[in-house]
């Protein structure tokens, strides 16, 4: 491979190659190894996530040693592990604006209702969500809508009571005498999830950070790409694979003879938590009667209802779109788990 005035004779595609001062690979000048798999700091040997490039493990230390780089221990291989960082350090920005409305209690009936409009944007939501960035060396990269993003949430709340008494002379007058009425309308926007690649592509040694990259609006498939992936649950967004490859002067590189597909160290132009889960919506109600015992004793009989139309509500939704060559599981979107359904419960209340 010629590189301006120099060549690159490649040995392992994406893993070693021999550099040369002059076109046509001619007098070596030395060897070429990629850092995720050759590290001059690391006396027990090459990475062994990488042996499969080459044809095992033995012929990554032959590379190891003809460039010079350390070969580990004879008969050993001893697995790479990462480093992860944790500072108390982070960057959130919430902009919100709210409308209420208050209808004050007066014949019977009281209502609140009150609509937000709100944006949140992290670079890492709290300490239970994933720490990592897709791209170690570029934690604002992971700048995004946060996990509790929420665009839209409107909530109604009302209470109405009977105008009727116990002391009333119709018995349908005493039967709904005391009565509560109490609903709780909640709509809102779903929450942002992040859309993953399914295995690590970034050599993070996880597969919980890497993303594809977005094919955008009307444009072709790069040449040299697998077929862009789509998923029946996103609509009609295409993925590809991680297209941000760089080379040592910071160009990128397309997947070629010198990276190989799927691609290693790459990381996709995807951002995180680019997408929404569907929204929610559900109703609650509570219905009370209050029932007198004597002039200082009342009963309270109470039944409620949560999710009363029984609306299917998306709690979760799967991750992982695979965009590789041939792939079929690009199934983010998908629900995975949903909210409680509708549910009811009683109570009785003695007041004295």
């Amino acid at each position: 491979m010629n590189t301006g005035t120099g060549s690159v004779l490649v040995e392992a595609p994406g893993v070693f190659g021999i550099g040369s001062s002059a076109p046509g690979c001619g007098t070596p000048i030395g060897a070429i190894g990629t850092a995720a798999a050759f590290n001059f700091f690391r006396p027990s040997g090459p990475n062994p996530s990488f042996a499969g490039l080459v044809g095992g493990y033995a012929n990554l230390v032959g590379l190891a040693a003809a460039g010079g780089f350390p070969t580990g221990f004879a008969g050993v291989q001893v697995p790479w592990s990462d480093v992860n960082p944790q500072t108390a350090t982070g960057n959130s920005l919430y902009n919100a604006f709210t409308l209420t409305v208050t209808k004050r209690f007066s014949h019977g009936f009281e209502m609140v209702s009150g609509w937000t409009y709100s944006h949140t944007i992290d670079d890492s939501t709290d300490l239970s969500t994933l720490l990592n960035p897709q791209d170690n060396s570029n934690p604002n990269g992971d700048r995004g809508n946060s996990d509790f993003d929420q665009r839209h949430r409107w909530i109604t709340s009302a209470v109405y009571q009977t105008p009727f008494r116990q002391s009333d002379s119709e018995m349908w007058k005493k039967i709904l005498a005391n009565i509560t009425v109490s609903p709780v309308i909640e709509v809102a926007s779903g929450r942002p999830y992040n859309v993953l690649l399914g295995y690590d592509t970034n050599l993070d040694f996880g597969s919980s950070t890497g993303r594809p990259s977005a094919l955008r609006a009307g444009a072709a498939v790069p040449a040299g790409f697998p077929a862009a992936t789509t998923s029946p649950f996103i609509g009609k967004d295409e993925f590809i694979i991680p297209t941000n490859c760089f080379a040592s002067d910071g160009s990128v590189i397309p997947p070629s003879a010198t990276v190989p597909v799927p691609p290693t160290g790459c990381t996709g132009d995807l951002g995180r938590n680019a997408f929404s889960q569907p929204g929610f919506f559900q109703i609650d109600l509570r219905i009370a009667k209050q029932i007198p015992v004597t002039e200082r004793v009342n009963l309270q009989v109470i039944a409620d209802g949560f999710n009363m139309l029984n609306h299917f509500n998306v709690s979760g939704v799967n991750p992982v779109c695979d965009s590789t060559a041939g792939a079929t599981t690009c199934s983010a979107g998908q629900p995975t788990s949903a909210y409680d359904p509708r549910t009811f419960q009683f109570a009785l209340k003695l007041n004295f």
